[in-house]
């Protein structure tokens, strides 16, 4: 199987040619972290001058070059059982804070941002990269007090480039660096970790998302066509897309016409449960005000275990009759994936694809 590379070729020039151009980008800001040459223009990325003095870390560091899954598995998690649906866990909850203020500030049950506040307050972190602000005005933000992340609380559903901010931290001398992204997100901080030069090493913690899909920020132009004003906070449930407005009015958008508004890129992805972050969190579906938490690694199973212990956060065993559920909906996700043309990215171990043909048993 192929691996990563320090190859001249595959810098600027493979990034313009296998992500940029075709579409493929997630915007996850790594490139633009590391590169004084390439930019962020809205939810677009841009290479403003041609680099000629290439090593290839720009291409290395994105989520949609050739990603070596196995490699990047044994560096997080060494020799654990590896479940190929869901990812490497050692175990599954149904979790939210047990403060009411950030229950209400948060998504779903607030786990990320009560996960979050805990590992800075006990010194786990020194810092957190995050998505910030209201979801239309969406940007990335270094959060370095318990403030910070407080105010960004809640999940933005486009695509904003936390990880642009890395070097900004390394500069500003912060050791302990959080993160909290999107799976393509997750997987630029495990690529990173592997480039000591950029100083990935100081990437402490990895706050993985579920996520099936972003959309564009086109999204708002449509609510402002339709007179639905600014938009103050944003859930996507099964049937469609839920809207609050600044004045407190909720409206649901049917999925059909938020459709067109996915992005591209995140067709072509083939994790949709940040498999390689230290926990990962999503919602629930029919129980409202509860996260899905997957803990993944060690160091992901001691923050939740002492934020537990101490009463940050509340924890109950994932029901049984909802796993098969939650398999299924990752299982058919990378089936279509593997199916698309663009998937060329994807290093999968020998054998691995094959789970996922037509008729596998999470159909």
């Amino acid at each position: 199987m192929e691996t990563f590379t320090k190859d001249a070729s595959s810098g600027a020039a493979g990034l313009r040619k296998e992500v940029l151009n075709p579409g493929l980008c997630t915007v996850c800001g790594a490139c633009v972290g590391y590169c004084p040459y390439i930019k962020t223009f809205g939810e677009q990325v841009a290479i403003i001058h041609d680099c000629k003095v290439c090593d290839g870390v720009c291409y290395r560091l994105c989520p949609r070059s050739f990603t070596d899954y196995e490699m990047l598995r044994h560096s997080v998690f060494e020799d654990a059982d590896f479940d190929p649906v869901l990812g490497t866990h050692t175990s599954l909850y149904f979790a939210r804070a047990k403060e009411a203020e950030i229950r209400s500030r948060g998504q779903y049950g607030g786990v990320v941002t009560a996960l979050a506040l805990f590992a800075m307050q006990q010194g786990l972190i020194d810092c957190a990269l995050v998505a910030g602000g209201v979801p239309s005005g969406a940007q990335p933000f270094l959060c370095s007090s318990s403030e910070h992340i407080l105010e960004s609380a809640g999940s933005k559903y486009t695509a904003v480039p936390p990880l642009s901010l890395f070097q900004e931290a390394v500069r500003n001398d912060f050791q302990r660096i959080g993160v909290v992204g999107r799976p393509c997100q997750v997987t630029a901080c495990r690529k990173m970790q592997q480039e000591k030069e950029i100083n990935g090493q100081r990437l402490a913690l990895v706050i993985g998302l579920f996520c099936f899909w972003s959309l564009s920020a086109g999204i708002y132009s449509f609510l402002k066509e339709k007179g639905l004003g600014n938009c103050s906070r944003m859930d996507i449930p099964k049937d469609g897309v839920d809207f609050r407005q600044e004045n407190g009015e909720q409206i649901k958008i049917p999925l059909e016409e938020i459709r067109p508004y996915i992005k591209d890129t995140c067709l072509a992805c083939y994790d949709p449960l940040s498999e390689l972050a230290d926990v990962s969190v999503g919602s629930t579906e029919q129980y409202p005000g509860w996260n899905t938490l997957v803990v993944r690694t060690q160091k992901g199973k001691q923050l939740v275990e002492a934020a537990s212990a101490v009463g940050v956060i509340e924890l109950q065993t994932y029901p049984l009759e909802r796993l098969p559920l939650l398999r299924q909906a990752v299982f058919q996700k990378k089936q279509r994936v593997l199916k698309r043309p663009d998937r060329s990215y994807i290093g999968l171990p020998a054998g691995e694809k094959d789970i996922f043909v037509e008729g596998g048993e999470e159909q």
